[in-house]
């Protein structure tokens, strides 16, 4: 059964604006347009998790092999589920806002959490 996104009904249908600070991702720009070789373009260079000397300092200060730490993730929607993969067991009860954005539910859901919704509405400012 398809359930329908409140959230994807509102990203899909809303009002064009000149600063879009709702995307998740940034618009295109072909390599071509760009005045640069690949090698100017490395973040990661030899870690693909990211900056080694932050995740060093990272795994010292937590005590833990580097190996087990990530600073970066591919968006937030990916540091989102590293983020409730490392704190969410399955059968926890997980609060979370309403509205929300719907893929925080699936994540939670996912991750076999009691999911208990919390109102927030716009006449109060969106306090709970």
């Amino acid at each position: 059964m398809k359930t329908q996104s409140t959230y994807m009904q509102w990203a899909k249908t809303r009002a064009k604006v000149t600063y879009d600070l709702a995307l998740s991702g940034i618009l295109n720009l072909p390599f071509a347009e760009m005045d640069a070789k690949i090698d100017d373009v490395d973040l990661n260079g030899d870690n693909s998790y990211g900056y080694q000397p932050l995740v060093d300092a990272l795994a010292a200060h937590c005590q833990v092999d580097p190996d087990s730490v990530v600073t970066i993730s591919g968006g937030t929607s990916m540091a989102n589920h590293l983020a409730m993969a490392a704190a969410i067991e399955h059968g926890d009860e997980v609060l979370i806002e309403q509205p929300t954005y719907e893929p925080l539910l699936a994540l939670a859901e996912y991750f076999g959490a009691n999911i208990r919704r919390f109102p927030r509405s716009f006449e109060n400012g969106f306090q709970s």
